[in-house]
């Protein structure tokens, strides 16, 4: 197989079979009240369906694919660097801080990392980002999250 995409998309796909029925072992349960495999067969499924979107993609692709230069070529390290740095900030400090100001300020910083946006969009656009998070977890799904020094 010359394109790389066409063996990892049946892979994943095999994979995502054996996931989805693996889980049904366990107990499918209802949408009412899910089992145990409920949400596994679900990633399974859907991974499988997505690897075979991928794959009939790939065979209609009619020129070589990019090679593992080709497909690093461009890449600003920096950036990757800086990303990786602020998740990992991220992660130490979201108990301390609480969730809506460490997620607001991650990002903010984020949304500023690509450089074409001023200061004027990207606030709102963290701050808008942070209250919809918030409000899903916190009030709509009860989920308990680190309230930090605002607590």
């Amino acid at each position: 197989m010359k394109n790389p995409d066409r063996l990892s998309s049946l892979v994943l796909f095999a994979l995502g079979v054996m996931t989805a029925l693996w889980s049904l072992k366990y107990g499918f349960g209802s949408l009412s009240e899910p089992g145990v495999g409920f949400i596994t067969f679900f990633a399974g499924a859907t991974l499988a369906l997505l690897a075979m979107f991928l794959f009939f993609a790939s065979l209609r692709e009619k020129e070589k694919p990019a090679g593992f230069r080709e497909l690093w070529a461009g890449l600003d390290v920096k950036k990757v660097i800086y990303v990786l740095g602020l998740l990992v900030a991220y992660t130490f400090l979201l108990r301390p801080t609480g969730f809506s100001l460490c997620t607001f300020c991650l990002l903010f910083l984020l949304f500023r990392v690509k450089g074409t946006y001023g200061i004027w969009t990207t606030l709102p656009a963290a701050l808008f980002v942070t209250a919809a998070a918030y409000l899903v977890f916190q009030v709509w799904l009860q989920v308990q999250l680190p309230k930090g020094v605002l607590g």
